[in-house]
Parts: structure tokens; sequence; C-alpha cells
């Protein structure tokens, strides 16, 4: 079994605990628009690389990926 790359644990986490976190403020934490993650959520809007790569430096620090 391989270890699911940063884009997969990122997208994983956001579908699975996304209801449980203030979604503006991890937006307002890296940097960009409101709305980003819950396009993201709700309709599937893909997130780009640079997005993807701040989300993950968050939720690392925060200890939850």
């Amino acid at each position: 079994m391989h270890k699911s790359n940063i884009r997969q644990r990122v997208e994983h986490w956001l579908l699975t605990y996304g209801h449980l976190i203030n979604k503006n403020a991890l937006e307002r934490e890296i940097g960009v628009s409101k709305g980003m993650i819950q396009k993201f959520t709700k309709y599937g809007k893909r997130i780009n690389d640079d997005r993807i790569k701040a989300l993950f430096k968050v939720l690392k620090k925060m200890g939850n990926i």
C-alpha cells in the first residue's frame, strides 16, 4: 500500500472533517478568497496546488493530518 500524496490527504481531510471547522478562519489563515473551501466541499471545484500546499502546512501544524 502506498502513502497518499498531499492533495489526496488534504482533500480527504476537508471532505471528512470540513463540517467541524470554521472554513472562513482557515481561508484567512492561508490568505485565499472566501468560499474556496466551500466550493470544493459542496461543488467539487478543484483547489490549485499552491493552496493545497498551504492548507497542508496549516493542517499539519494543527496536528490533524
